[in-house]
């Protein structure tokens, strides 16, 4: 029997926000998280173990990158910041199949100032 997942990350801030995911060390490239617009959607589908998070993101750790200016990142094998990590299924609001991350003031306020811009 398939399993599958749909993620949606979205945004409730103003600030723009851009999402970079890592693997083994390699960088994706930046998106852009809208709060006008849908959130980005991933999906993935496993008939062996059922699904993994990281297995849907291609990561081991994502960034959450605000105005340029601040830094929020997710780790996939400390599942930080603890209660609210991308990579915790715990973190999401569950409609279905379909599960919502929400980036909202408590990622923001955990993010660290970058020095000088945040690439």
């Amino acid at each position: 029997m398939e399993e599958t997942i749909n993620l949606v990350i979205n945004s409730d801030l103003d600030n723009r926000v851009d999402i970079k995911f890592f693997r083994n060390g390699l960088s994706s490239e930046r998106k852009a998280i809208s709060k006008t617009g849908p959130g980005e959607v991933f999906r993935d589908g496993d008939t062996d173990m059922g699904v993994q998070i990281h297995g849907i993101f291609q990561a081991d750790s994502i960034e959450l990158i605000f105005d340029n200016e601040r830094l929020e990142t997710h780790y996939l094998f400390t599942n930080e910041p603890a209660g609210n990590s991308l990579f915790d299924f715990d973190s999401y609001q569950r409609e279905g199949e379909t599960y919502t991350y929400t980036i909202d003031a408590k990622n923001y306020n955990n993010a660290k100032p970058c020095d000088g811009s945040c690439n």
